[in-house]
């Protein structure tokens, strides 16, 4: 049972999603919406990876203060925020 158990566990890990996230913008903001909708389940809301969705998923998120100062859109520290917070559990 112990053996079962630990392949279980092995098999599970293996089929997570720790795949390391695209680097394309297109391809990105997709994975993105995949893990963390900014539109609702119908459909409705910005274009993925335009603007307002982008302002739409910093302020979902809380990525800017409330000044509205954060990291630029679309840079690596503002990706890396994007990833981050999607990450982390308490979202």
């Amino acid at each position: 049972m112990k053996i079962f158990a630990a392949l279980f566990a092995l098999f599970m890990v293996a089929c997570s999603d720790r795949s390391a996230p695209p680097k394309d913008w297109n391809v990105w903001s997709a994975w993105v919406e995949a893990r963390y909708p900014v539109g609702d389940a119908q459909g409705h809301g910005p274009d993925i990876g335009s603007d307002e969705w982008t302002r739409a998923l910093q302020q979902k998120l809380g990525i800017v203060d409330e000044q509205g100062h954060g990291p630029d859109i679309g840079s690596d520290e503002w990706r890396a925020a994007v990833e981050e917070k999607i990450a982390s559990p308490k979202r």
